[in-house]
């Protein structure tokens, strides 16, 4: 693994003005290409985050029974000074309303985020996005397996940059279009969930569409 020179994270675009089921997998196609670049520069810096860099593959051509490899990790260490500085004291809410209800409510939801390990998830964000460049939450409604299991009625997911990417317009203002996450599943085959901003799909391999339904999470 050698030096390599990194100048930030590609933003994925679509000429698109709507993503629908006649579109999507054109649009999806096209974004996994940029995004595996982006994935694999991501992977490259998070390994040289835990250690893994140059120094270690390097040979020695003189007197080569002599070599004492050592990796001083300054990444890990900008990373942590960083995170720390940025998320030393956990993140709330706040209102800069006079109104006592809208308060109310603010100190609702940050019983809300208590009850979920915000700050937990604050942390881990933070770390991704000074590790690699980019950072992507996740906020879902509670399912019905997860319904009264703690305070909250949401639950707040970090997602692995290298298998998720958001979609963006080349309109004015480069609105997000389409939010992707994807795993591989027990045969093998790549499973994407696509968030656009009334609609969800979920895609197999690229090609084919195996679910489709509204949503109303925006």
């Amino acid at each position: 693994m050698g030096a390599r020179a990194l100048f930030g994270r590609r933003v994925i675009y679509t000429d698109v003005a709507e993503i629908n089921a006649g579109n999507i997998i054109d649009v999806l196609q096209k974004a996994l290409f940029v995004h595996l670049q982006n994935s694999a520069d991501i992977d490259y810096l998070y390994r040289y985050y835990r250690g893994d860099q140059p120094v270690l593959h390097r040979e020695k051509e003189v007197r080569p029974e002599i070599c004492n490899k050592v990796v001083e990790n300054r990444a890990n260490e900008i990373v942590s000074f960083k995170v720390g500085y940025l998320m030393g004291e956990p993140v709330q809410y706040v209102s800069r309303s006079d109104d006592k209800m809208v308060a109310d409510k603010i100190t609702t939801l940050n019983g809300y985020c208590l009850s979920e390990d915000k700050a937990a998830k604050d942390k881990e964000l933070a770390d991704w996005f000074h590790i690699c460049g980019t950072a992507y939450r996740m906020v879902l409604p509670d399912s019905v397996f997860e319904k009264g299991s703690d305070e909250a009625p949401f639950e707040i997911y970090t997602l692995d940059p290298r298998f998720a990417f958001v979609v963006y317009s080349t309109a004015l203002g480069n609105p997000a279009m389409m939010g992707v996450k994807y795993v591989t599943d027990e045969n093998g085959n790549l499973i994407f969930s696509c968030y656009t901003r009334d609609h969800y799909y979920e895609v197999e391999n690229t090609w084919a569409i195996i679910r489709s339904e509204p949503q109303i999470l925006g």
